[in-house]
C-alpha cells in the first residue's frame, strides 16, 4: 500500500495532503439500511438550493441505484454482478473481492476526482461498514480521496438506537470505525423522523448523558435475563466500555437527522467547516445561511 502511494505521488497523481485548495471530504458510514445513499442525495440537493457546490461519489458498487449526482461511480470500473460471474462468489464474497478491485485501480478513481474544485465532496461508502472500515483496501481510498482533509459522518439506525444495547452497540461501532481509519467523526440519528417525540428525546438524552444510560442498560439486562449475575456482567461490560471511551474523550453526541425533513444538514456541512474551514467565504452570505437553517 505504501509503495502504491509512493508511486502515485511520483507520478504527479496524488494531490498534497496539505493542500488547502481541495475541497473537505466527508466520508458518509453506517450499518446498512441506515440511510447513507439517502443523506448524500439530500445533502447534495439542499447544497444546491444554497449554491453550494456540493460533489459526491459513490463507493457501492453492489448499489443498485443512487440518486445523486456523482463526479465518479465505482460501478463505472468495478459491477459486482460481473465478479460474481467470473470469480463464482455470492454477494458478500464479492463485494469484499470488489472493494480490493477498486483499490487496485485507484489511480483510476484519483484520474476521475483530480481537479475537482467544489465545495465539499460527499462520499457514499458501501452498504456493509466492515466492508468499508475493516478493509486496508478501504484505508488506501481514503488516504487518496481524503487527501488529508477527510472527516467522518457516522449514522445511527434509528431502530436499532431504540434500545439502550442497540445504541451502545453503535456507539461502540463508531468508535472502532473512528479508530481504524483515523478521522474526525460525527455521530448522527439517521431517520430521525420516523421516531415518536417521546423517544427520539430518550435516545438523544442517552447520547448525552452517560449515567441516563447507564441506568437502561441495567434496567434493559434486569428485564431480558433471568439470571441477575449474568445480566449484571452484560451490564458492566457495556458501561465499562463507555466509560473507557469518555475517558479517551472520544464519546460523541449524536445529532438528529432527517433526509426526507432536510433536518441536521447544516449541521453536517457546519462540523467539517469546523474542521477545514474556508467554505463560509465561498459564498457571498452563505454563513448566514447555515446559520438560518440551524
Amino acid at each position: 500500500m505504501i509503495r502504491m502511494v509512493e508511486e502515485l505521488t511520483m507520478s504527479g497523481l496524488n494531490m498534497s495532503a496539505q493542500d488547502a485548495t481541495a475541497p473537505p471530504v466527508i466520508f458518509v458510514v453506517g450499518t446498512a439500511g441506515a440511510g447513507k445513499s439517502s443523506l448524500v442525495t439530500a445533502f447534495q440537493r439542499w447544497a444546491r438550493f444554497l449554491e453550494v457546490d456540493a460533489l459526491t461519489i459513490n463507493l457501492d458498487p453492489g448499489a443498485e441505484r443512487v440518486h445523486y449526482d456523482p463526479e465518479f461511480d465505482v460501478r463505472d470500473l468495478i459491477s459486482l454482478s460481473d465478479v460474481m460471474s467470473e470469480y463464482d462468489l455470492g454477494p458478500n464474497g464479492a463485494q469484499i473481492l470488489a472493494a480490493d478491485l477498486v483499490a487496485a485501480q485507484a489511480e483510476d478513481v484519483f484520474q476521475e476526482i483530480d481537479g475537482l474544485s467544489g465545495d465539499i465532496l460527499v462520499v457514499d461508502t458501501p452498504g456493509q461498514v466492515e466492508l468499508f472500515a475493516f478493509r486496508e483496501a478501504s484505508s488506501h481510498l481514503v488516504e487518496v480521496i481524503g487527501q488529508g482533509r477527510a472527516c467522518l459522518i457516522f449514522l445511527f439506525d434509528p431502530m436499532l438506537s431504540q434500545t439502550p444495547s442497540g445504541f451502545v452497540s453503535q456507539m461502540l461501532l463508531s468508535s472502532i470505525v473512528h479508530f481504524r481509519l483515523g478521522l474526525p467523526t460525527a455521530n448522527f440519528l439517521s431517520k430521525s423522523d420516523l421516531l415518536e417525540p417521546e423517544v427520539l428525546e430518550r435516545i438523544i438524552e442517552w447520547g448525552e448523558n452517560l449515567d441516563v444510560l447507564e441506568a437502561a442498560l441495567y434496567e434493559e439486562s434486569a428485564a431480558q435475563s433471568l439470571d441477575a449475575a449474568h445480566s449484571g456482567q452484560r451490564a458492566e461490560f457495556a458501561i465499562g466500555q463507555l466509560r473507557m471511551m469518555q475517558h479517551a474523550s472520544i464519546q460523541p453526541g449524536l445529532i438528529p437527522l432527517s433526509s426526507e425533513e432536510e433536518e441536521g444538514l447544516a449541521d453536517v456541512l457546519t462540523f467539517a467547516q469546523s474542521l477545514f474551514g474556508g467554505m463560509a467565504d465561498s459564498r457571498d452570505g452563505f454563513q448566514g445561511d447555515i446559520e438560518h437553517e440551524l
